[in-house]
Order: C-alpha cells, then sequence, then structure tokens
C-alpha cells in the first residue's frame, strides 16, 4: 500500500499577500500613533487652558468680597488688590495665608493678573507657546513660557501662539 502524501494547494500570490499586509502595517501604524500623539497634545492644551480660565473667574469672583471700610482710596482698587491676591496667593491681611488658585504649570506671574478698566476688574491671563505668539492679547504673562512642542515630533501638531483666559466683573 503506498502511501499518498496530500499537498495544499498554495495560492500562486500567498507570498505577496504577506508583503502587502506589512507594507500596509508601516503605512498605517505611524498615522495611527501620530493621530493618538496629537490627541494627547491637544488634552493637555485643553487642560492648560481650562485651569487658567478656572484661575482668572476665581479671581474675579474673589473681587466681589471687597470690604468697603477698608484702607484702600476706592473700592475699585480694594476690589483689584483683592483679586490679584486671590491670584497669586500671597498672604492675605494679617499675615495668614491665602489660596492662590495660579495653575502649577505657569511658575508664577511677572504682572498683576487683574486691572481695573473703569467700574469693571479684568483678570487676563496668557502663555506664549510662540516668540511672540500673544503680542496684543492683554493679560498677565507667565513667567515661564510655555513650550515650545510637546514630545518628540518637531512641529506636530500645530499648536496656536497664545493661550489666554480672561474674566471681567463689575464692582
Amino acid at each position: 500500500m503506498a502511501i499518498k502524501h496530500q499537498h495544499k494547494a498554495v495560492p500562486p500570490n500567498a507570498g505577496q499577500q504577506r508583503g502587502v499586509v506589512v507594507l500596509e502595517f508601516l503605512i498605517l501604524f505611524p498615522l495611527i500613533i501620530g493621530l493618538v500623539y496629537a490627541a494627547a497634545v491637544y488634552g493637555v492644551l485643553f487642560s492648560w487652558q481650562v485651569r487658567m480660565q478656572i484661575a482668572v473667574d476665581r479671581a474675579s469672583a474673589a473681587a466681589l468680597w471687597v470690604e468697603r471700610s477698608t484702607d484702600h482710596s476706592t473700592p475699585v482698587d480694594g476690589a483689584v488688590a483683592l483679586a490679584n491676591l486671590a491670584m497669586t496667593g500671597a498672604a492675605g491681611p494679617g499675615g495668614a495665608p491665602a489660596v492662590g488658585h495660579l495653575p502649577e504649570f505657569l511658575g508664577g506671574i511677572a504682572t498683576p493678573a487683574c486691572a481695573p478698566h473703569g467700574e469693571l476688574i479684568r483678570c487676563a491671563l496668557k502663555v506664549e507657546l510662540e516668540t511672540g505668539g500673544c503680542e496684543g492679547v492683554p493679560g498677565a504673562m507667565a513667567v515661564q513660557e510655555g513650550p515650545r512642542q510637546l514630545g518628540f515630533f518637531g512641529g506636530f501638531p500645530p499648536m496656536p501662539g497664545c493661550l489666554s483666559a480672561a474674566a471681567t466683573v463689575s464692582i
């Protein structure tokens, strides 16, 4: 009795199919990694923007708690001082510690973030992500500039030149 060997039929283009799969992987994998990376970078920027907006909102809300019987020349001056105090977290009246609402990634601010505009108080922060990106944008500039790029992909993804947040309150 003779044993017959059964050979599986191999399609003539089987090697080519494997090559196509490798080629598709080489094209799509960097694209997918790039998209995930871009989503992460924009998530960080969005987080910074939200935290900056919360800080200026809280500082402008603190301006409404001004005590009008204090020694300030006008209620607006007292409200501005209180708003800046709330922003930076400097020592409060009588040396009492104040809670600062300035996000940690800013490091600090070089100028007061809140200023009077007539009967309004405007609190604003900005972070420059590229040189000259915040020209003409009102607000206190962060001491530590934002990163020129996040990660190792150079100019990808494209980022805004400036992040800014502002809040205005009427006294």
